[in-house]
């Protein structure tokens, strides 16, 4: 085997440690900070950065190492070792964040610094070193003849399949057998067995002849010129097009989970989808990129990467109506969920993911060839695409969706990707390169996609029918009748917001239901009993209630009830997405008028966080949350969060779960019994 075939068996394992310590991280911040978007976006923020920072400073090292392998293996082991003590500075860190009061004593912006700096106490060294890894990988297998340092692209490509592999695996097997800690640690003992495996490779005669022959040839290349102008523009599209991807899989995980339910697999498919993408993107490259890139062909796929993310929005309801008719491939089981899943999955992830992985390989080898600077080259051109993806996740979840809705987004990173294309064959031509077929080639398939932007996009069918939740009869529903269905719920839908953490909307049916991500949480007339009971069973159970705290909003029911107590001072609600008060306010004839009620403070966040640094005490604490299976609601049934209310009920308190006796196996619900009783 080859020395880059053996580096690459290195790589894929580096790959698929990365993501597991990225998916367990992000798992274990979520029960420290809350499972808000401003609290994940601080750990993504932190773990790009650390990318980031490290490939640029470690990428300039990494050249004038004799042993580049060996740099390599170095790093892998204490990548690893600084990441298997991270479970103890996370109950560090989760002391001191509570201790603060959070984000509901400090408020958001203070909040938002706080969960940087911890952050960044817990992962900034690992994912520093992670950082160099993919420069020293490259600088060890690139030779001076790699015009378009193809190699380079393996690698890329190897390590973004490792990365897939992660996702699946920790997703689907390691996390729900082994916990977060053992699953986190297991990866860390891979990871020094391949560091060291690096290094050993490293003191073989067959990788030192190769690399002694690597440094000749590296004396006598010839650096290739590269303008001022040129390298700031290559600088530009790597953070331009980082930009543009974060975008879309935000866009895409808000617009693909009314199709794919909204279960705790959504993010792991969709994520491993895109990777697979990079992946399959980048060893194409590999195989076919045997010339020396040019301007004018980054700009051709900048173009193409445009239009393939443009058709599933031009595609529209139709995507909607291919997800609703796979749902019945349930009938093999939870793998035929998954495989409907994972096909709607990859057409609307999966090209624009491949081409994406074709861009970052090529603005490499724009930035020069072969083996010099080969390191310094990568960790450049990956700092500035990671300044791009953070800033794609901040102005994304923070801005772009609640303003512009999923489908405004969807269009900014279409125009986006167009303007680079444009000034990428712009360029080219102002620096002479040679006019060719991919110039003209980029006229027409920008041009279409510019036109497919004047599309509908995606409608209230597509956006908030419960398709992935499996409500939807398909048995007889012929072409008419999906129409029939279509047009209905456009007709029912009275209104629909893009809000910071989820999209709402209320349908008219009978009365109003409350929808979220597709699936209905509640509805003021066929809901009543149970949101009702909900808040009055306490009242009738506990003596005289003073004091009451309610996680989720909501049409405002229960709290409006428990607030509707006589005996009853104060009711305290916790809602995590702010545009449901508006929900709460169309529904005010059945919660007892409740955001009117003096007695009901509202407030934005996270429940879990809430409790956990609240200092008062209830005398009832109600939690009416969605289904176990949706994504991030789980934590609401688990051994922490009941840790986190025992200590906040008054004496003789009492806490009410409600706990749906539908869409539940038997061993979900005894699972949720034993850890309730537990506590």
């Amino acid at each position: 085997m080859s020395l880059t075939g053996r580096v690459s068996c290195l790589l894929f394992g580096s790959g698929l440690c990365a993501l597991i310590y990225q998916t367990v991280w992000l798992r274990e911040f979520r029960l420290i900070f809350g499972a808000s978007t401003a609290a994940s976006a601080a750990v993504l923020a932190i773990f790009m950065a650390g990318l980031g920072i490290g490939g640029l400073l470690l990428g300039k090292r990494v050249d004038t190492s004799k042993d580049p392998l060996g740099y390599y293996g170095r790093l892998e082991i204490l990548i690893p070792l600084s990441a298997a003590v991270s479970p103890l500075l996370l109950w560090l860190v989760r002391a001191l964040y509570l201790a603060t009061g959070g984000s509901f004593t400090l408020g958001d912006a203070p909040a938002a610094i706080l969960r940087l700096v911890l952050s960044t106490l817990v992962i900034g060294i690992p994912t520093f070193l992670m950082g160099g890894t993919l420069p020293a990988a490259a600088r060890a297998v690139e030779l001076s003849e790699d015009r378009s340092r193809r190699r380079t692209a393996v690698l890329y490509a190897v390590n973004a399949a490792g990365a897939v592999a992660g996702v699946l695996i920790s997703t689907f097997f390691l996390l729900e057998t082994f916990g977060n800690q053992f699953t986190l640690w297991m990866a860390a003992l891979l990871n020094i067995m391949i560091g060291l495996a690096a290094i050993l490779m490293s003191r073989s005669g067959f990788v030192l002849k190769e690399m002694v022959e690597a440094e000749e040839e590296e004396e006598s290349e010839q650096a290739p010129a590269l303008s001022t102008l040129r390298r700031r523009f290559i600088y530009a599209a790597a953070a331009v097009t980082g930009f543009a991807f974060l975008l879309m899989e935000l866009v895409w995980f808000r617009v693909l989970t009314p199709l794919l339910g909204g279960t705790t697999f959504t993010f792991g498919l969709i994520l491993a989808a895109a990777l697979l993408g990079i992946g399959v993107g980048s060893f194409a490259y590999s195989t076919f990129g045997r010339n020396a890139p040019t301007l004018r062909l980054f700009g051709l796929w900048a173009a193409l990467e445009a239009l393939f993310i443009v058709i599933p929005f031009a595609l529209g309801d139709r995507i909607a109506s291919l997800a609703l008719f796979l749902r019945p491939l349930g009938i093999f089981g939870f793998m035929g969920y998954v495989g409907g899943w994972a096909f709607i999955t990859f057409i609307v992830v999966f090209p624009a993911a491949f081409v994406s992985g074709i861009q970052f390989p090529m603005l490499i080898g724009l930035l020069g060839r072969g083996r010099r600077a080969v390191g310094r080259h990568v960790g450049v051109a990956y700092a500035w695409n990671t300044v791009g993806t953070i800033s794609g996740s901040i102005a994304g979840g923070f801005g772009f969706l609640p303003l512009l809705t999923a489908s405004g987004t969807w269009r900014v990173a279409v125009i986006v990707l167009l303007v680079i294309a444009l000034f990428a064959v712009l360029l080219s031509l102002f620096e002479r390169e040679q006019f060719g077929a991919s110039i003209i080639a980029t006229v027409p398939v920008a041009l279409a996609a510019g036109l497919l932007l004047f599309a509908d996009g995606p409608t209230a069918f597509w956006r908030h029918t419960p398709i992935g939740a499996g409500r939807v009869e398909t048995a007889e529903l012929n072409r008419n009748g999906l129409q029939n269905l279509i047009n209905g719920r456009k007709r029912t839908t009275l209104w629909e917001s893009e809000g910071v953490e989820t999209s709402v909307s209320l349908s008219r049916e009978d009365g109003l239901a409350f929808i979220v991500n597709g699936k209905s949480d509640g509805h003021t007339r066929y809901d009543a009993a149970t949101q009702v009971m909900g808040g009055i069973l306490g009242g009738i159970l506990h003596p005289a209630p003073k004091h009451s705290m309610v996680v989720g909003l909501g049409t405002g029911t229960t709290a409006g009830w428990l607030a509707a107590i006589p005996t009853m001072e104060s009711v305290d609600v916790v809602e995590i997405e702010p545009s449901i008060r508006y929900v709460a306010e169309l529904s005010g004839p059945v919660n007892h008028g409740a955001l009117q009620n003096p007695k009901l403070h509202l407030y934005f966040g996270d429940g879990r966080e809430f409790l956990l640094t609240a200092k008062k005490k209830y005398d009832i604490i109600s939690s009416e949350p969605s289904n176990p299976y949706r994504a991030g609601i789980a934590s609401l049934f688990t051994r922490n969060f009941y840790q986190a209310c025992a200590p906040k009920l008054a004496e003789g308190g009492l806490f009410l779960q409600f706990l749906q006796a539908y869409e539940i196996d038997a061993e979900t619900l005894r699972t949720i019994y034993a850890t309730l009783t537990s506590v």
